[in-house]
């Protein structure tokens, strides 16, 4: 197994090592999948072990509370000097580190027209290419790079929704000509898929939940949504699923799968129940994909764009929570997740490799790339980490003062265009698109 060591420009902490249930294996399970599996639940329990991490759902974002500010308005950290990890956080942005690229301004930090509330969440960030990218998040954040500029969408409140709160897109679906965004399974919203006179300003229209069928053993309102992927060119638009109030007696979570169209509307089925509550989906063709989540799950679908998909629980050796996957290759797929675990599959009939030297604090929420080379991952406390095909580092963050934000999401289109987003900040490198 190779070693890949996180290059740093200073010693790390004592590297972590796997607790003795690391090297637990994980029973080699195959699965034919398809909307029956609800009757598996019983068997497959074991699969949903508790994580060394309390990882609930994400609730409903409430109404923010106001930003500590100085007499100009600004955030009160806006200009204050580094204090920690000052090497990994120059004061000024230059070309080649990452910095903030505009959709928030520190001088207003209630937002406006053309930012958002310097509060807000950005829970995702996707896009087609690098000038059609998407940044949606807390309180119906949603906006679109056309290339350009920046243009402001306005996400419809249904008339489903409690209080009337303003909807928090959790997984955006990019079709060819259109876009799908998902709060819930009960907050569904369309652009460009159908014509409507209720259309909001930025030509959303809120939709009803999809037709599931058969009826899927939960009840839509007693699931969230934590993931969503399609592979490019396919017709199905998988969601992970989990219980919205954890607990004892939470009932199931599962893999959906969805597709649509201006006639039909979205339909769907349950492709897999109890394999485990999952935070991350991601795979390198139509047919394959990964679902990582709580308890170090990690499970392989085949067949994905088939009839009847078939699931696999592979070996992660960690009981941490995943909360991120990308896939380079059936051979080549990368977890992160939480106490500086980071997880490589090169193609083991079961188990996945331990990248070592990750430090333990490094909660780390997200991967993506656009090759085996090009790879990002991101989490709290502004930790960007980039692999090159070798090795992990460290990536520089200018222009954040004292401010740490943890970040949530990252996408990028190819060398040199990365956009990262998170508590009240998306970054890019040179602060350019």
């Amino acid at each position: 197994m190779k070693t890949r060591r996180l290059n740093a420009a200073r010693p790390w902490p004592t590297p972590w090592s796997p607790s003795s249930n690391a090297g637990l294996r994980r029973r080699g399970l195959t699965l034919a999948v398809s909307t029956a599996l609800a009757t598996c639940a019983a068997a497959l329990s074991a699969c949903a072990a508790t994580s060394n991490e309390d990882v609930s759902p994400p609730a409903p974002d409430p109404a923010p509370a106001p930003a500590p500010s100085d007499d100009s308005g600004a955030p009160a950290d806006a200009g204050a000097p580094c204090t920690r990890d000052c090497e990994y956080f120059p004061p000024a942005c230059s070309a080649d580190v990452l910095c903030p690229n505009g959709l928030f301004d520190l001088a207003k930090p209630l937002g406006g027209p053309d930012h958002f509330d310097g509060r807000t969440t950005v829970h995702l960030v996707r896009g087609r290419s690098e000038s059609d990218v998407w940044v949606v998040g807390a309180l119906g954040a949603a906006t679109r790079f056309d290339g350009t500029s920046w243009v402001r969408s306005e996400v419809p409140v249904t008339p489903e929704s409690p209080q009337g709160h303003i909807p928090t897109l959790r997984t955006l679906w990019l079709r060819d000509d259109h876009e799908v965004g998902i709060a819930g399974f009960d907050q569904v919203y369309s652009r460009g898929l159908v014509d409507s006179p209720d259309a909001g300003a930025g030509g959303w229209t809120a939709g009803g939940a999809p037709v599931i069928a058969p009826k899927p053993p939960f009840d839509v309102g007693s699931q969230t949504v934590t993931y969503g992927w399609r592979a490019p060119g396919s017709e199905w638009f998988w969601l992970a699923t989990a219980p919205l109030y954890p607990g004892q007696f939470a009932g199931p979570s599962g893999l959906i799968r969805l597709r649509g169209n201006a006639t039909n509307g979205l339909t769907g089925e349950v492709a897999a129940m109890n394999l485990g509550t999952f935070a991350g989906l991601h795979g390198s063709s139509a047919d394959e994909l990964w679902a990582v989540g709580m308890d170090g799950a990690a499970v392989r679908v085949t067949g994905a764009s088939g009839n009847s998909p078939s699931a696999k629980a592979y070996n992660s050796q960690t009981r941490n929570a995943l909360y991120g996957v990308w896939a380079a290759s059936p051979s080549d797929v990368w977890a992160v997740g939480f106490g500086g675990t980071i997880r490589h599959y090169t193609g083991a009939p079961y188990l996945w490799e331990i990248v070592p030297d990750i430090p333990e604090e490094m909660r780390l929420n997200a991967v993506f790339g656009s090759s085996a080379s090009d790879i990002w991952a991101v989490g709290k406390d502004a930790v960007v980490l980039h692999y090159d095909g070798t090795r992990w580092s460290r990536m520089k963050i200018g222009g954040l003062g004292s401010r740490r934000p943890n970040l949530s999401t990252v996408w990028t289109s190819g060398p040199g265009h990365v956009w990262v987003g998170g508590e009240g900040v998306v970054l890019s490198l040179g602060g350019k698109p």
